[in-house]
């Protein structure tokens, strides 16, 4: 008998950062600080600086929680699978999260997301 391969639960955070609203405004947000970037060349010295900065604090820290992150495993899993349970009722009753932020830019231009989503027949609280 052959072995079949099971691939690993994904993590809420990669969920997260996958839905197309998120990842559709990522780019956006991206986009534009490139080319705020590209415009403004005192700007960009200094945001390099930044980011050199929150890269080398990033690094440090993550080495420094390694250990820590290593044997609170199992109860960052079984908070992973509770957080991943929660994404999935959001996602049930906010369909906007699995829509590109140019599609979800209509029922923001109202700034009125109750009535957007009472209109295509999502509620809050049911």
């Amino acid at each position: 008998m052959g072995s079949v391969a099971v691939d690993p639960p994904l993590s809420v955070v990669t969920r997260v950062v996958n839905l197309p609203l998120v990842s559709s405004t990522y780019d956006l947000m991206s986009s534009a600080y490139v080319n705020t970037k590209d415009q403004y060349p005192y700007l960009k010295s200094v945001c390099e600086m930044a980011e050199k900065g929150v890269k080398t604090i990033t690094s440090v820290a993550l080495t420094s929680a390694l250990p820590i992150i290593q044997k609170l495993e199992p109860q960052i899993a079984i908070a992973n699978t509770y957080a991943c349970k929660g994404l999935d009722r959001m996602e049930e009753r906010l369909p906007i999260l699995n829509q590109p932020s140019t599609q979800a830019n209509t029922c923001f231009s109202n700034l009125d997301l109750d009535v957007c989503l009472k209109k295509n027949g999502h509620f809050l609280t049911s």
